[in-house]
């Protein structure tokens, strides 16, 4: 009896693995007629611009530090959560002052295979992005813009972006 069980969920599992297998291919063969393709294996790296353990680092820093927003108190982060998918699952994401905006954030995860940053494309790649500001909701740039308050701290990241840019 327990050998002929044994043998029944063996023949369960090889259909059900077959059949998974199947559907797997058929959504990768739909996916490749839609011109999509596999992301890469290996990160690659733009010519002009090697990346470097102190960019990392750079990136870090600037991605989790809420100093640099109008407030103070909102980082990449808070909208960009790394915690639950590199977003902030929500409808339409919120700013400064609880204010609601039109649009979710996309997921950072990625984002460098992007053809273009912002879901209204402004920014060409990652390094003009990182330049700009969030405009957000009304384009004012609500959601990260830096305060005057904060001018100081601006211009000392502004500082080490430019220098990790460089280096």
């Amino acid at each position: 009896m327990r050998a002929s069980a044994l043998a029944l969920a063996s023949t369960i599992l090889m259909a059900v693995s077959v059949s998974v297998s199947a559907s797997d291919q058929a959504l990768r063969d739909k996916a490749a007629e839609a011109g999509l393709q596999a992301l890469p294996t290996e990160m690659q790296q733009p010519a002009n611009n090697p990346i470097t353990p102190e960019k990392i680092e750079l990136g870090r820093m600037l991605f989790f530090d809420p100093r640099i927003s109008a407030s103070g108190l909102i980082s990449c982060n808070t909208c960009h959560n790394v915690g639950t998918g590199g977003d902030d699952n929500l409808p339409t994401s919120v700013g400064h002052g609880w204010q609601k905006g039109p649009r979710n954030a996309p997921t950072v995860f990625n984002a460098v295979f992007n053809v273009a940053q912002f879901w209204d494309g402004r920014a060409e790649d990652l390094k003009e992005q990182a330049q700009g500001t969030c405009a957000g909701w009304g384009g004012d740039g609500q959601q990260a813009r830096p305060g005057r308050h904060h001018a100081e701290e601006h211009a000392r990241v502004r500082g080490a972006l430019q220098h990790g840019l460089r280096g």
